[in-house]
């Protein structure tokens, strides 16, 4: 028997076709995306530990948050449909692997060494090393569809919404591509760049991942995503189709060595999201992009966007370093800062 199981996971940039793996236009039209699991400051930032307890009930900690709660019902974990509730994600994870107050007592401790409202697929790997480790110390082997799937009824359960790509981009290391096919079952398949060293070297030379200072809730911009693509009927479908093509360009442009493609493509997936949503954009976050636009080949928002973190490919090195020391100089709120990333090729970790 295990009595003690620590998942750690990468978070992930999504490059392209984001939202096209969102309920239910994925259920529609199928799912393409490119995405990049990446460590934050040399490590994986998002950890999940649970362990057995002597006594009954489940102790719940959020290390960020300093906070703990100890359930003691079946009916106290079933109640997760309150987003805001700090305890949500964990008693959804635990309704959806099917654990019962009567199988032993449990302590469940949480970490993320992202700020809240990242944009970085936090809350979503996050719910899928909760998951994966409850279902390790239940005896039960690791499997990505299962994980996937299950962290996918979680967001449903806590109404938060979201779809399979976040916890995608951490289960399966490195640089990938994944695709699914329309239908409520979703079966997401992947190819994962084999040799990324051409990517990764681009990243370090020219790479920038900066936090926005700008926080904000992903299911209030999803929500505006969906009833969009439901209003603008042809429309709608079309943009659709142009994320899941612009994903698929995206991912030959790496595997080529095309840095100038890749630009370009990241550089449509940025006006594809504002033009599916305003929202994904804000005053701070075109203030930031109007000023380091002479350095930059590239930007765009990490997740469904409207702040967290940005993504930018300089030009050169030489404009890295400009990027940097512009905003360096006079950040928009003094809590922006860049944070040091690099391309993760292991996923989601255990350590029992």
């Amino acid at each position: 028997m295990i009595d003690h199981v620590r998942v750690r996971g990468p978070a992930r940039i999504d490059l392209a076709g984001g939202w096209s793996d969102t309920p239910p236009i994925c259920f529609d039209r199928g799912g393409t995306v490119t995405v990049a699991g990446v460590t934050l400051e040399g490590v994986q930032p998002i950890e999940a530990d649970v362990k057995r307890r002597p006594t009954c009930g489940v102790l719940v900690r959020s290390r960020d948050l300093r906070k703990h709660r100890l359930l003691k019902t079946d009916a106290e974990i079933r109640d997760h449909s309150d987003p805001h509730d700090w305890c949500a994600l964990v008693k959804a994870a635990l309704t959806v692997t099917g654990y019962r107050i009567a199988d032993g007592g449990l302590e469940v401790s949480l970490s993320s060494r992202l700020p809240k409202g990242s944009g970085m697929g936090t809350s979503s790997i996050l719910g899928a090393c909760t998951v994966a480790a409850l279902d390790r110390i239940a005896g039960r082997a690791f499997n990505v569809q299962r994980v996937m799937e299950l962290t996918l009824q979680l967001e449903q359960e806590m109404h938060t919404g979201g779809g399979w790509e976040d916890q995608m981009g951490a289960l399966v290391p490195g640089v990938k591509i994944l695709r699914t096919k329309e239908g409520e079952r979703q079966h997401p398949t992947w190819k994962t760049i084999a040799d990324p060293k051409g990517f990764a070297k681009l990243l370090a030379a020219r790479g920038l991942l900066y936090f926005t200072g700008e926080k904000r809730m992903a299911r209030n911009v999803l929500r505006g995503v969906i009833a969009n693509y439901k209003a603008d009927g042809e429309e709608g479908r079309a943009r659709v189709a142009a994320l899941r093509d612009g994903a698929e360009r995206c991912y030959k442009a790496i595997t080529s060595g095309d840095w100038e493609r890749f630009a370009a493509c990241v550089n449509e997936y940025w006006m594809l999201k504002k033009a599916m949503d305003p929202g994904s954009t804000n005053e701070r976050v075109e203030y930031i992009i109007a000023r380091i636009s002479p350095w930059t080949s590239a930007v765009t928002l990490a997740g469904a966007g409207g702040g967290g973190f940005m993504f930018i490919l300089a030009k050169s090195l030489a404009a890295k370093r400009k990027i940097i020391a512009s905003l360096n100089r006079r950040p928009p709120v003094r809590w922006a800062r860049f944070y040091d990333f690099a391309l993760d090729g292991k996923g989601i970790m255990f350590h029992v």
